[in-house]
């Protein structure tokens, strides 16, 4: 019956090919959804059964990996994704695998109001998205349904879409950034916070660097908001130190300006 049943899903699933309908509900073309395909390197429906007679007799996963010619903790990973030893069954293990399969997958947070508030109350407590996923393992079991992981919750915050947490939540997180980055992000390579052509401080004259000479001046750049620029030249030989502040973008002019 479970073998039926996997086929008549199949023939579904291989009826729904792109196309489009002519009619729809109310007179519309609609897309239909394309075909759900298996790939090749998945259990199909045959090895889920062949687990779950080796399960049945007893016999190790190695030995069950080696009949199937797969990896030990392929097929461990299997049956304690469903339902370990005891509840193994194949037609539930594979109808289970193609649920998750499906694309796109709601947030956890969207079907459970009960989770849903409680994360909500505990950021409004100015509680870290990673402390809130930890006191969720420890204080409820896994049964409740009452897991969440921080990174879900950071994205149900910082994509608004979802329509999970409001974004007023953002306000109690502790750093105060206005979007989410991946810690794999880098800006190697970027041209941002550079200075065009700018001469290294190793190809700098000996007389500048034993402030021997006078007339050689360093300087340094402090950039804020709203294009605010303070500036400080040092005239190396004598300490002399000039702060000056200007809204320019080109640094030339303000520098000649100064030293004139």
């Amino acid at each position: 019956m479970a073998g039926g049943a996997v086929a008549e899903r199949d023939r579904a699933c291989a009826g729904q090919g792109a196309g489009v309908d002519p009619r729809g509900g109310r007179g519309e073309r609609r897309f239909r959804p394309g075909s759900q395909d298996r790939s090749a390197g998945l259990l199909a429906l045959a090895e889920r059964e062949e687990i779950s007679w080796g399960l049945a007799a007893g016999v190790s996963f190695r030995v069950i990996a080696g009949r199937l010619g797969r990896a030990p903790s392929t097929v461990s990973r299997e049956v304690g994704r469903h339902g370990r030893r005891e509840k193994y069954r194949a037609a539930r293990a594979d109808e289970g695998a193609w649920g998750n399969a499906r694309r796109p997958k709601s947030c956890l947070l969207q079907p459970s109001p009960a989770l849903r508030d409680t994360v909500a109350g505990k950021l409004k407590e100015d509680w870290s998205p990673r402390q809130i996923a930890g006191w969720l393992a420890r204080t409820f079991a896994p049964e409740d349904g009452m897991y969440v992981s921080h990174e879900t919750i950071y994205k149900s915050l910082f994509i608004q879409a979802r329509g999970v947490l409001k974004k007023e939540l953002i306000s109690h997180l502790r750093r105060r950034r206005t979007m989410r980055r991946s810690k794999n992000a880098s800006t190697a390579g970027q041209q941002r916070g550079c200075i065009r052509d700018a001469v290294s401080i190793r190809e700098r004259p000996a007389e500048a660097e034993d402030r021997a000479v006078p007339g050689h001046w360093e300087g340094d750049l402090i950039t804020g908001s709203k294009s605010s620029h303070i500036a400080t030249l040092v005239e190396r030989h004598s300490r002399y130190r000039r702060p000056f502040r200007s809204t320019r973008t080109r640094w030339s002019g303000s520098v000649k300006a100064v030293l004139a």
